[in-house]
């Protein structure tokens, strides 16, 4: 039986799997990374959401995690302001009540497997 532990770092690497795409979103170069939009630790509910998952180059991934405002900008230009709405509500909502038990990591290693 699996750690809580185990559950969360598959439960990521799947969530980071679904979410890499071949280019970044900022610049067109080989994206290898992959951004929480909104900051998984602010924003635990979505954590696991695909649309929050951006696709980055190590270079406008740094950039972002040193102050550079452009990248945000750029990403939300990009995809709408609509998708960004649509998050900041979702972002509000209390986390559901199995929040980080076992059970919360397995449902969602199990979404995300189904997922394409």
């Amino acid at each position: 039986m699996k750690t809580k532990s185990q559950l969360r770092r598959k439960a990521d690497k799947l969530w980071y799997l679904k979410c890499l795409r071949p280019k970044c979103e900022v610049c067109g170069n080989v994206a290898t990374q992959v951004h929480h939009f909104f900051a998984k630790g602010m924003y635990s509910r979505l954590r696991y959401n695909l649309a929050n998952g951006i696709s980055l180059c190590k270079s406008c991934h740094f950039r972002h995690h040193n102050g550079d405002p452009t990248i945000h900008q750029i990403i939300i230009k990009k995809r709408g302001e609509g998708w960004y709405k649509k998050l900041k509500r979702i972002a509000k909502k209390s986390p559901s009540p199995n929040y980080l038990t076992k059970k919360y990591y397995e449902e969602i290693i199990k979404k995300l497997q189904t997922l394409d």
